[in-house]
């Protein structure tokens, strides 16, 4: 009798696996496609980026980067994803700027726990039509997809009518302080990675020169991105979470440690070399 309960337990098991594991199975190990319409395209002419997910996650975008052949990010992109597993971008681009770069570019999309990447090649004679007027010039003097790094950490960001000027890990209070210099009112979208800066349920703590500011968090696998409003005049922005880069701290007191040393040790040799011998 016993060797019946533990066969009919076995094959009850066996039936309820697929549906008790099945949706965190498919999560951590489901299929991510990713496509471009053509395999190379002209200078000036926007690039067409397509994707297929196995199975949708409810609430979760789909996240693209794009990285030139120098190895810069040029554009940064949330999308949503359709019911059916399907996503897409169009990407402009330019005749010079930061698409002046002729070669192999990379297409770098996180969704969830998955990632993958695409390269396609563009460049060459310019696209009938396309033309780099003056206003669009600007604009890109003004809008620029940039790196900035941190601890070996690359972060990626868009930043509107401004410049940073330093990025500082604050571990005491669990921050982010980035220092800015404005030329009008702009916008602040930054890429963390999750071993960088991390928060709770409760969200990031924005302040702009100490005033808390709304702003627009959302969360693509490892990686949080930031959209963070300011205006004309403002020097500082602060993230808070609950978690920043312990490793600046360490790094941060081995270097005192190390130049107090080497403080002591030269002065003990000026003083072996200037106290005269008796």
């Amino acid at each position: 009798m016993k060797s019946k309960e533990v066969s009919i337990l076995v094959i009850a098991s066996l039936i309820l696996l697929p549906f008790v594991g099945g949706e965190s199975f498919a999560q951590s190990n489901q299929v991510l496609t990713v496509t471009t319409e053509k395999e190379s395209y002209a200078a000036g002419e926007p690039v067409e980026v397509l994707g297929l997910v196995e199975i949708t996650l409810e609430g979760t975008d789909a996240l693209i980067r794009v990285v030139s052949p120098m190895g810069n990010m040029i554009h940064l992109a949330q999308v949503g994803v359709e019911t059916d597993g399907s996503f897409s971008e169009t990407i402009s681009t330019s005749i010079g700027g930061k698409w002046k770069e002729t070669g192999t570019y990379t297409i770098m999309v996180n969704y969830g726990e998955n990632s993958t990447q695409v390269g396609f090649e563009y460049g060459g004679m310019m696209s009938a039509g396309v033309q780099a007027t003056p206003e669009f010039a600007m604009e890109e003097n003004e809008n620029m997809s940039q790196t900035i790094t941190i601890e070996d950490h690359s972060l990626d960001y868009d930043l509107t009518c401004a410049e940073i000027q330093s990025l500082t890990p604050d571990t005491e209070n669990k921050s982010l302080i980035i220092s800015i210099k404005t030329d009008c009112d702009g916008e602040l979208t930054i890429t963390l990675p999750k071993d960088v800066i991390d928060t709770d349920e409760e969200g990031f703590f924005i302040l702009v020169d100490g005033d808390e500011t709304n702003h627009k968090t959302s969360s693509v696998g490892e990686f949080w991105t930031l959209t963070i409003p300011f205006s004309y005049g403002s020097e500082e922005i602060e993230i808070i979470g609950t978690f920043v880069i312990p490793e600046f701290g360490t790094i941060a007191a081995l270097v005192l440690v190390v130049a107090i040393t080497s403080i002591i040790v030269i002065s003990a040799k000026n003083k072996q070399i200037f106290i005269p011998k008796m």
